[in-house]
């Protein structure tokens, strides 16, 4: 029996494509780094803004309620939206914020009470110090921009908010426009005071964790 020589390549071809389109529908297939990521086991720090609000449950073991509290969301928002998404629905909402409520214990601030309730003791103030004026620092003075930082402080990159535009990113964590843009993929022409999640709404970076991670290296020496 004479077998067409054009058959067998389209089965093996026809094969792998429906595998691969049911893996995919199981969840066992990807394509990005996602695939490192365990969701049934997850830790504060694995976190990411692709993730829904679901998965973050799923994967903490903690009820879907405290994730909409820990982040501010609406109970009317579907628990199969992603993180990353949420930043254009809800004003204010920040994955980092997610994260860093479950990496905090609960009770972290009961013990910080504890301890600052002795009166310290006072020393007075000298003279000088007085007369030493504040520093005006980067915010716009309406409450939405940056906490200025003391005179030659840098802000850590860890501390980079969603909020926060280029510039003020530039500026607090003394690395240059130029340099960051070019760390982060971004044309050089963007406006420097684009907030970062609106660059991320836009698709223009990944989550905010992408400019820690470029503001870190440099930062290094």
């Amino acid at each position: 029996m004479r077998v067409n020589r054009y058959l067998m390549p389209v089965i093996v071809i026809v094969g792998l494509l429906g595998t691969v389109i049911v893996a995919q529908a199981l969840g066992l297939w990807a394509t990005s780094g996602r695939a490192s990521v365990n969701l049934d086991s997850l830790t504060p720090a694995d976190i990411k803004g692709w993730m829904t609000l679901q998965q973050v449950a799923d994967g903490l073991g903690v009820p879907l309620a405290e994730v909409y509290a820990a982040g501010g969301v609406p109970a009317d928002i579907p628990s199969n939206t992603a993180l990353k998404d949420l930043e254009a629905l809800v004003e204010g909402f920040e994955t980092s914020a997610v994260r860093d409520a479950f990496t905090l214990p609960a009770d972290a601030v009961e013990p910080t009470a504890e301890v600052i309730a002795p009166t310290p003791t006072l020393t007075p103030t000298p003279p000088a110090a007085m007369e030493h004026q504040p520093n005006p620092g980067s915010g716009a003075g309406d409450g939405t921009g940056p906490t200025p930082l003391p005179p030659g402080q840098i802000l850590p990159a860890s501390q980079i908010k969603g909020r926060m535009t280029l510039q003020q990113v530039s500026d607090q964590c003394a690395v240059e426009l130029a340099a960051l843009l070019a760390a982060l993929n971004l044309p050089t022409d963007v406006n420097p005071n684009t907030p970062l999640k609106d660059l991320i709404s836009q698709g223009a970076l990944d989550e905010v964790s992408a400019v820690q991670t470029a503001v870190a290296a440099l930062q290094s020496p």
